[in-house]
């Protein structure tokens, strides 16, 4: 494969990209002290306050790493982002890294320019900003995800069997993050059966070491679950794979959705270098052997769920991984002056900018929606009202909360100022995940309770419940915060409703 040398400013040097990379990293570490914490990070970091081997919705690495920030900076916002800056610092570095080692045999300004294109064109993404200032799962997976491939690589381009150990320990650590990590054993697979040199490891014991090492890594959540009567894989792999693949009719709603939110957070430049390179690697497949561990490491994660969107509805980070070895081969095959520096490409990274930047400024802005997407604002001003309202009654001693939803029980105990255990529908026998598993202490029986639901109105399942569990339930305060809506609802409410003499009998 020719590769020309693409004449890039003189800032984009191997200087260049690492103050690059510490500019970004910098700025995130000013920024998340200002950003709000959203629902799942609330969440989250309950799981951190309750350190396991695993959790009902997720493998344990979002709790521990929360758990690192807040151990270092408090239970805050910047606390609990923290690491989600760190995962983003060491995803920039081995991106450059992965890139650069893919060109070890042409001249170095070349192999220079290319890993500097990668790491160019992943912060032209949408998804790249979104996880190191939102702290989920995905803010390590796509670390550990492309660890595994740079040692896979390091395998196809050296031939030491050693990277297989390294490459299944980093597998287990991906799977620690997020059950989708085992994606990118198929996408590997592929690949070594493609290429004839690869092709031959399969028949050592290397590859196969490599996995039972993945396990070994991961085997706490399979004791956790197994300890749990296997929630967790019952969840992830029975109810949500199980709606995902076993869909019979075609909704087309569901692949435009697809296209759509895949189109956000690539970004129209990046989604059409995409769909260029997967062109380009169909119709010129020969010519680019090199890199086909790269593509397909994410390719058959892309095209799987692309298949099941057919039928079904797929979030829109589950492919984002994928696309981490993608780019690493947008930047091998696009990296021409020609390219690189045409007007299409000038206007896709201007209007790129613009995204990434409206949405950096849109997300601290107190309040904000569009089309009612706003899950984060004015939950510290709720908490602080129904805890005042909780000390009127008599305190946590003869009233505890809880609350409709697992995310709205986080929020109000993140926010608490003694972050008092705070319950969901777990209460009144419904399955509030995590918290279902931590179960009603007995303590609680014949106290009342604050039950705050975003309903006016209970629903008929409600009241029959709560009717079952209390002696008595009554509307007692509803509080609201102005939202600055695009869309046709201002305002965000929240309604107490006081439950007397709590009993557990029934559970």
């Amino acid at each position: 494969m020719k590769i020309e040398r693409a004449v890039l400013p003189s800032l984009m040097g191997i200087d260049g990209v690492w103050v690059l990379i510490a500019c970004i990293t910098l700025f995130r570490l000013v920024y998340i002290d200002f950003a709000p914490v959203t629902a799942q990070e609330a969440y989250y970091w309950l799981y951190a306050q309750n350190p396991a081997l695993a959790y009902v919705d997720h493998p344990p690495s979002i709790a521990y790493s929360i758990l690192l920030g807040t151990a270092l900076f408090g239970s805050n916002g910047f606390g609990i982002k923290f690491m989600a800056v760190v995962w983003s610092f060491l995803t920039n570095s081995l991106l450059y890294l992965t890139a650069r080692r893919v060109c070890c045999g042409l001249p170095d300004y070349q192999a220079k320019n290319t890993a500097c294109i990668a790491v160019l064109i992943y912060n032209l993404t949408l998804f790249s900003h979104t996880f190191a200032i939102i702290h989920q799962p995905d803010s390590s997976l796509l670390f550990f995800w492309l660890l595994t491939l740079y040692f896979v690589q390091e395998f196809q381009l050296t031939g030491r069997n050693r990277n297989f150990i390294f490459a299944g320990i980093a597998l287990g650590f991906a799977l620690l993050c997020k059950y989708t990590a085992i994606a990118i054993v198929p996408g590997i697979l592929v690949a070594f059966v493609y290429d004839s040199k690869l092709r031959r490891s399969l028949f050592t014991a290397y590859p196969y070491l490599a996995l039972t090492l993945a396990i070994i890594v991961f085997s706490p959540v399979i004791l956790w679950n197994a300890e749990h009567d296997w929630i967790s894989f019952r969840m992830q792999f029975g109810d949500r794979a199980g709606k995902a693949t076993h869909g019979s009719i075609i909704h087309y709603r569901y692949i435009f959705q697809l296209l759509g939110t895949q189109l956000a957070m690539l970004t129209p430049l990046v989604f059409a270098l995409f769909v260029r390179s997967c062109i380009k690697m169909a119709t010129e497949w020969r010519q680019h052997a090199v890199i086909w561990l790269q593509f397909l490491s994410g390719a058959v994660l892309i095209l799987g769920f692309t298949v099941i969107s057919l039928t079904s509805k797929v979030k829109l980070h589950w492919m984002l991984p994928g696309y981490l070895g993608i780019i690493v081969c947008i930047a091998l095959l696009f990296n021409k002056a020609a390219v690189m520096h045409s007007k299409w490409i000038k206007i896709g990274v201007g209007f790129s900018l613009v995204l990434i930047v409206a949405g950096h400024i849109l997300f601290v802005v107190p309040g904000f929606q569009i089309f009612q997407v706003n899950s984060w604002s004015g939950w510290r001003q709720f908490a602080e009202k129904v805890i005042k309202l909780q000390d009127k009654m008599g305190g946590q001693d003869r009233v505890f909360i809880f609350t409709d939803s697992h995310k709205t029980a986080a929020y109000i105990s993140l926010y608490a100022p003694d972050h008092q255990r705070t319950y969901a529908q777990n209460i009144i026998g419904g399955f509030s995940k995590q918290l279902s598993v931590w179960g009603v202490p007995e303590s609680l029986n014949g106290m009342a309770a604050l039950y705050i639901s975003t309903r006016p109105k209970l629903s008929p399942v409600e009241q029959v419940l709560l009717q079952q569990f209390f002696d008595d339930i009554i509307l007692v305060a509803n509080y609201s915060y102005s939202l600055l809506s695009v869309g046709d609802k201002p305002t965000r409410d929240i309604y107490c409703f006081l439950g007397k003499n709590y009993h557990r009998d029934l559970l």
